[in-house]
C-alpha cells in the first residue's frame, strides 16, 4: 500500500470516528439536558430568560462540546482494549494458562472440578450481608398480595404462577410444620440466593470459556460480589430476581445461537436447554414473551439457514404461551391478568393531558370518559400510573377499543408536547442517571394484618450495622449525594452502557453483535410501556453489564460460544 492510500484511509477512518462521536455525543446531550428539564421544571419544553439554553434544543447544543469529547475519548479508549483483548486472547488460545489468583490454593479453586462451585459460593457468600442486615429478606412489593390473595381462594395470572406457585409452596409446607412466617420468607431468601448465585458462576464460566480479559473477569468477579444492588435483589421476594437470572441465562443463548448455529441447531439438546430458558422467561414475567417475540424478525434474516428450526422453536414457544394462557388457566381455575397493565401510555398521556389543561374537546371526552373518568384523570402522577390504572375500566375500552385509540391518537396530534412529557416523566428513570425516583426499599411489607391468610412477615436484623447500610443505599438513597457513585448505582448509566454498546458496534461495523444485545434492546422497549420505572425492572440490564463490555471488547468471529 502506497504513502497516499495509507493517508486516504487513516483520513476516512477518522472521519468516521467524529461522525459516530457527534452522533452518539448528540444523543447523550439530549438524554442528559432532557432529564435534568424533567428533573426541574416537568417538563422539557419550559423556557428560560437566558438566551443561551432558552429552549431544549439551546441547552442540547451547549452541551455538545463536552459529550461529543467524551464520546470520542470513550471510542478511541474502547479501540485500545478491543486490540488488547484481542491479544490477550490470541496469548491464552496459544497454550497459556492466566491465573487470577497465585500460590496453590489458587490452584485448587481454578482447577475444573472446583471452579465453578467455588465461584458458586463466592457469590453466595457475598449476598449474605444483605440477609443478616436485613433478615428474612426483602419481602416486599407483589409477594404478600400473591400469597394472600392465594390462601384467600383467588389465584390470578396477574402475576406469574409460578413465582406465586414457588412462594406459595413454601409458606405452605413452612406453616404446615408449626414454623414461623419469617422462617418462610428466609427459605425464600436463601433458595433465590443459591439460584442466583449459581447463575453469576456460570456467566464467570462463559466469559472464561470466551478467552475474555483477565481484567474483565476480575472486574466481573468484583462487580457481582461488591454491588449492593446484586445481593439486595438476591433476598428480594418478587419475580424480578430470578427472572433477571433467566434473562441472563437467554442472553447467552442467543450468543451461542447467533455465533454457532451449526452446533447450536445440530442436536436435540442444547435447543431444548434454550427453549426450557425461554419458557422461563416469560413464565417468570410477563412480558417475557413480547421480550423474545421482537428478537424474531432479526433472528430469521441472520438465522435463514436454519431457519426451519428457528421456527419449529418460535412455534414451540408460542403454543407454550397459548397453552400457558388458556387450558393451564382454565384447568387451574385461574383467573388471566387484566389486560389494563399494558395500556400506561394511553393512560399516561391523557392524564397529563387533562390535568394540565390540554385540548381534549366534549366529544372526545364522551368517548374518553367511560374508560377513564374525570376523576381517574385527575389522579395522574408523572412517575406513576397505578393512580390512574387501578381505575381504568378494561371491559368499557375492549367494547370501544377502535373509537377510543382514534380519539387518543387525535387528541395527541394536538397536544404533542405534553404526550412527549408524559411519556418521558414515565420512563425518565430507566435513562436519565440523575433522576430521584429510583428506589429500592429495604422493608417488609405486613399487610392485612389481622388477615390469617396474608403473610406476615417482619424484619428482624441480625446485624444493626448492615440493616443502616443496606437501608441508606436503598430506602434512603444517599448514594445520590455522592458524585459518580450516584451514576454507578443509577439505572440510567446502563441504559447508557447499552446505547454506547450499540453505536460502537455500528462504528467498527460489527453488525453482528447487535444481535447478541438484541434481548437487551427487546426487553428495554417493553418496560418502557410499563407502568413505572423502578430499579427492579431495570435490573436485568444492570445484570448484564458484564456482558455489554464484553460484547464490547470482543472481535465478531474470534468467539468460541462455549455456554
Amino acid at each position: 500500500m502506497s504513502d497516499r492510500d495509507g493517508k486516504s484511509v487513516a483520513g476516512r477512518a477518522w472521519r468516521r470516528i467524529w461522525v459516530f462521536a457527534w452522533t452518539g455525543g448528540i444523543l447523550f446531550a439530549a438524554f442528559d439536558r432532557c432529564g435534568y428539564m424533567l428533573k426541574q421544571y416537568g417538563s422539557i419544553w419550559a423556557l428560560s430568560e437566558n438566551p443561551l439554553h432558552r429552549t431544549i434544543v439551546h441547552r442540547i447544543i451547549l452541551r455538545l462540546p463536552f459529550s461529543v469529547a467524551a464520546v470520542l475519548a470513550l471510542l478511541l479508549l474502547t479501540d485500545a482494549l478491543c486490540g488488547k483483548s484481542a491479544a490477550v486472547a490470541e496469548t491464552a488460545s496459544g497454550g497459556r494458562d492466566v491465573r487470577l489468583l497465585p500460590g496453590s490454593v489458587a490452584d485448587r479453586l481454578q482447577d475444573g472440578r472446583y471452579r465453578f462451585a467455588a465461584a458458586w459460593l463466592l457469590f453466595f457468600v457475598s449476598f449474605l450481608p444483605a440477609l443478616l442486615g436485613g433478615y428474612p429478606g426483602i419481602f416486599a412489593a407483589d409477594a404478600p398480595n400473591q400469597i394472600g390473595w392465594t390462601f384467600s381462594g383467588w389465584l390470578t395470572a396477574h402475576h406469574p404462577l409460578l413465582h406465586t406457585g414457588f412462594l406459595c409452596g413454601i409458606f405452605t409446607v413452612t406453616r404446615t410444620l408449626g414454623l414461623s412466617d419469617n422462617t418462610a420468607a428466609a427459605v425464600c431468601s436463601v433458595l433465590q440466593m443459591l439460584a442466583l448465585s449459581g447463575i453469576f458462576a456460570w456467566l464467570l464460566r462463559f466469559l472464561e470459556r470466551e478467552n475474555a480479559p483477565v481484567w474483565l473477569r476480575a472486574g466481573t468477579a468484583l462487580y457481582l460480589c461488591l454491588f449492593p444492588f446484586h445481593a439486595m435483589m438476591s433476598v428480594y421476594t418478587t419475580k424480578d430476581t430470578l427472572f433477571s437470572g433467566v434473562f441472563l441465562l437467554c442472553v447467552l443463548q442467543l450468543f451461542r445461537m447467533v455465533e454457532k448455529p451449526e452446533e447450536y441447531f445440530s442436536g436435540r439438546r442444547q435447543a431444548c436447554v434454550g427453549g426450557g430458558c425461554f419458557l422461563l422467561l416469560f413464565l417468570l414475567r410477563n412480558n417475557g414473551f413480547h421480550t423474545l417475540l421482537l428478537c424474531m424478525p432479526f433472528l430469521f434474516p441472520a438465522l435463514r439457514r436454519y431457519w426451519k428450526k428457528l421456527l419449529l422453536l418460535a412455534a414451540a414457544l408460542l403454543l407454550l404461551y397459548q397453552f400457558y394462557n388458556g387450558p393451564c388457566l382454565r384447568l387451574l381455575g385461574a383467573q388471566p391478568g387484566d389486560a389494563r397493565e399494558a395500556y400506561s401510555v394511553l393512560m399516561q398521556t391523557l392524564g397529563r393531558t387533562y390535568t394540565a389543561g390540554g385540548d381534549i374537546r366534549p366529544e372526545e371526552m364522551d368517548v374518553i370518559r367511560p374508560v377513564m373518568s374525570e376523576e381517574t384523570l385527575s389522579q395522574y402522577t408523572p412517575a406513576l400510573s397505578d393512580p390512574i390504572k387501578n381505575f381504568f375500566y378494561t371491559e368499557a375500552f375492549a367494547d370501544n377499543r377502535a373509537e377510543f385509540l382514534k380519539t387518543w391518537a387525535a387528541v395527541g396530534w394536538r397536544n404533542k408536547k405534553i404526550y412527549v412529557d408524559a411519556l418521558l416523566s414515565t420512563t425518565a428513570a430507566f435513562w436519565y442517571p440523575g433522576t430521584a425516583e429510583e428506589y429500592l426499599e429495604f422493608v417488609c411489607f405486613d399487610i392485612e394484618k389481622d388477615n390469617p391468610h396474608y403473610p406476615h412477615v417482619r424484619m428482624t436484623p441480625v446485624v444493626d450495622g448492615l440493616f443502616r447500610y443496606y437501608t441508606a443505599v436503598g430506602t434512603d438513597a444517599s448514594f445520590r449525594k455522592i458524585p459518580v457513585l450516584r451514576e454507578l448505582l443509577s439505572m440510567g448509566f446502563y441504559f447508557w452502557l447499552l446505547v454506547y454498546a450499540g453505536l460502537y458496534a455500528l462504528y467498527r461495523r460489527q453488525y453482528r453483535k447487535l444481535l447478541w444485545m438484541l434481548p437487551f434492546w427487546t426487553y428495554v422497549g417493553t418496560s418502557f410501556l410499563g407502568p413505572a420505572a423502578l430499579l427492579r425492572y431495570a435490573y436485568p440490564l444492570m445484570l448484564g453489564a458484564p456482558l455489554l463490555v464484553f460484547f464490547l471488547v470482543t472481535d465478531e468471529g474470534r468467539t468460541e460460544a462455549g455456554l
